[in-house]
């Protein structure tokens, strides 16, 4: 997935819990309670559950927690220390999260519609749960006076302290027990807005003489309608290719119709619910707006600033978006000759149809050479070289669903077995219809100085084989590998001592930053030729004259992509700046006119698709282009040679310390510092404008 289009990052319950995924459950233990090896087995995780066990398990996993929080709160002030107040809620939190994370993962990947629907509600209760644990005064009580003993306790304390304060900690009992209360619905509507896109079955159907322009090999897989139609589903892969290759325009506009109203009318309800919620939630602590809510102890500090940021982008490139929307007007014009403006739906067709026109670039034949086994094999190798790991297919061992890969991620130094890692690439019923890296349990350091191991699960929604031929993947899909698995090398390779600082649990508006810095892999032309294998011949690389024209084209229609993550950062900032009530469709419609410049479908509710709303970067998608500031500025370290430059690409000792410095450490250390330590200076957002020539 470009980086413009949105990439939806998971980290499984980052949004709800306070803590985050490692083990214990009572502060007096000192290894994983037995109930936690319910969803593990040999750092492998469980996905068959008899009816009913599954929500079980959900609810032990939170009645021990409660057990725990219990006996802390219970202590006498005379006797508490450091060890059992904050780090034993750090056990406690963690655990709950190590049961309950992989039980709600069922609701997005198992093909068992009982497990799935468990899966879903676990998550559901979930939500109320965490509200409660983080807004109990008397665990904060008994944690906020803790004496740090070093510097990693004294971190934990002030990021602990903070997070049960944005729950309202420090409000009168009466307005804490609202702010609980909002807090506890707002998690329910999330969830359900959620489950909703989680759950979506819904398609259209196409005629032949709609489908023209289409691949055969898309063709041949789609299933036909009892009229005889062919039926075009709203998942990804569906609705990505006839938005760039069906040359009928209402074809394209059903389909992409279909795709935004995918959570349909009860969405735009829940989303307008949420709004409120949120509002009256900010309003109680004090603050002025949700943005500012969901800011605090980010990296822009406060609303005001993000808003800075994105409105501080506008003029930079509008002038650049006309000059592509010019461009591409005057191709639909030579296509069609009454034409006299640009319809939502025509963008991605008419980019993708003069990008081949004037690159004689087709990402259909790109792909011959992108067989999806070998692409992820070539990644591998690259990882492997640049951040010193190596990962071993784990022959034999079961998942939830056909093809999913599992591999244990090994130190090459030293041969530590370091975490787990899932491969579910392909589409089917039930499953997650997008991209996503869920951190399924996370790290942590145990007594004994030893790390709990980490898993991960990348989730994603790739061409699947047909026709005999492979999974094949577009460039764009190789770079949104690239980008996935940098988050997968996020949250795997972190060393960070305490769950909840763990991997990529760093400010929001800096965890996209480590994985668009990896898309740039994708754009070297060695590693490309070395990725690349024709399906028929893999001793065929992909020509040196083709990646000639897949660079020069990687600037065109940069202008409009990044207008769009910039109307959909202020569609975002809009809603959560609101006071009262709000229209979400109207606000859509307005901000899509006002910067794509172009009128947004008629009767589509893109809000109720748009996933990011609700599931932690509310108030945060700006965190995509404030993100890739810093990514930008990463790269400079390993691309000062530029992009021809495999062997600096490649370079371990670059490598290396980038996964000291930014990998290994979370959220120990604020992202400013941990770029500071790695570049050796000040951050700056210099590359970014200079790469995008604003």
């Amino acid at each position: 997935m470009k980086r413009s289009i949105n990439l939806f990052i998971a980290v499984l319950m980052g949004s709800l819990a306070l803590g985050a995924c490692a083990t214990q459950s009572k502060p007096t233990h000192t290894g994983r309670s037995p109930k936690s090896l319910e969803t593990m087995k040999d750092n492998l995780l469980r996905f068959e559950y008899a009816p009913g066990e599954l929500t079980q398990l959900c609810e032990d996993s939170m009645n021990n927690a409660k057990l725990a929080l219990d006996e802390i709160a219970a202590i006498p002030p005379s006797q508490r220390t450091i060890a059992n107040t904050l780090l034993a809620f750090e056990r406690a939190t963690a655990e709950v999260n190590d049961v309950a994370g992989p039980l709600t993962f069922m609701g997005y990947v198992s093909t068992d519609q009982k497990i799935h629907d468990e899966g879903q509600a676990c998550e559901e209760k979930l939500g109320p749960f965490f509200v409660e644990l983080s807004t109990r005064k008397d665990l904060y009580d008994a944690i906020k006076d803790a004496t740090p003993r070093n510097e990693n306790e004294k971190r934990l304390l002030s990021e602990t302290l903070r997070d049960f304060e944005q729950q309202g900690l420090k409000l009168p009992a009466e307005k804490l027990a609202e702010m609980k209360k909002l807090k506890q619905e707002l998690s329910v509507i999330e969830s359900q807005f959620q489950a909703a896109l989680n759950n979506d079955v819904s398609s259209v159907e196409l005629t032949e003489a709609e489908l023209d322009g289409v691949s055969e090999d898309f063709k041949s897989r789609l299933k036909r309608s009892a009229a005889g139609n062919f039926v075009v589903t709203t998942k990804n892969p569906d609705y990505m290719h006839i938005r760039e290759n069906a040359k009928n325009s209402e074809a394209r506009k059903k389909v992409q119709l279909a795709y935004y109203n995918k959570g349909g009318e009860k969405n735009v309800q829940l989303l307008e619910q949420a709004v409120v919620l949120r509002q009256k939630i900010s309003k109680l602590i004090g603050l002025k707006s949700w943005a500012d809510y969901r800011t605090w102890g980010r990296m822009a500090k406060n609303g005001d600033t993000a808003l800075k940021f994105l409105n501080g982008l506008k003029a930079k490139l509008a002038l650049r978006a006309k000059q592509d929307q010019a461009k591409l007007l005057k191709f639909k014009k030579s296509l069609d000759p009454s034409a006299t403006d640009l319809k939502a739906w025509d963008l991605d067709y008419l980019a993708y149809q003069l990008k081949k026109r004037d690159y004689d670039l087709d990402s259909e034949k790109v792909k011959e050479y992108f067989p999806a086994d070998r692409v992820v094999a070539g990644v591998f190798e690259i990882y492997s070289k640049l951040l010193g790991v190596k990962f071993v297919p784990m022959e034999g061992a079961k998942a939830w669903a056909d093809g999913v890969q599992i591999f244990k991620i090994v130190d090459a130094k030293d041969g530590t077995e370091r975490a787990t890692f899932y491969a579910d690439l392909y589409p089917r019923p039930l499953k997650y219809g997008h991209f996503a890296a869920f951190s399924l349990v996370m790290t942590h350091q145990n007594e004994d100085g030893s790390f709990q191991k980490p898993i991960s699960a990348m989730v994603g929604n790739f061409d699947p084989p047909a026709n005999g031929k492979p999974s094949l993947m577009k460039h764009t899909e190789v770079e949104t590998y690239f980008h996935e698995f940098g988050h997968i090398m996020h949250q795997t390779l972190t060393r960070a001592p305490y769950a909840s600082l763990s991997g990529t649990s760093t400010a929001r508006d800096f965890v996209e930053a480590p994985s668009q810095l990896m898309e740039n892999w994708a754009w070297s032309p060695k590693i490309l030729e070395g990725l690349s294998g024709h399906y028929l011949n893999p001793k065929e690389k992909l020509p040196k004259q083709l990646i000639k024209k897949m660079l020069a084209a990687k600037d065109f229609n940069q202008g409009n992509m990044y207008t769009r993550q910039l109307m959909l950062g202020l569609l975002d900032m809009t809603y959560h700046t609101s006071t009262g009530p709000v229209d979400s469709t109207a606000i859509y419609a307005q901000i899509h006119k006002e910067i794509v410049g172009i009128e947004a479908l008629e009767g589509a509710h893109f809000q109720g698709s748009f996933g990011h709303l609700m599931n932690g970067y509310d108030a945060g998608y700006y965190g995509y282009l404030w993100s890739e500031v810093y990514a930008d500025d990463l790269f400079t370290r390993f691309g000062k040679r530029g992009l021809l430059a495999r062997d600096h690409l490649l370079d371990p000792k670059v490598g290396m310390a980038y996964r000291r410095s930014i990998l290994e450490k979370g959220r120990m250390l604020d992202a400013d510092v941990l770029m500071k330590e790695f570049l050796g200076r000040e951050p700056s957002s210099e590359a970014f404008f200079k790469r995008l020539g604003i």
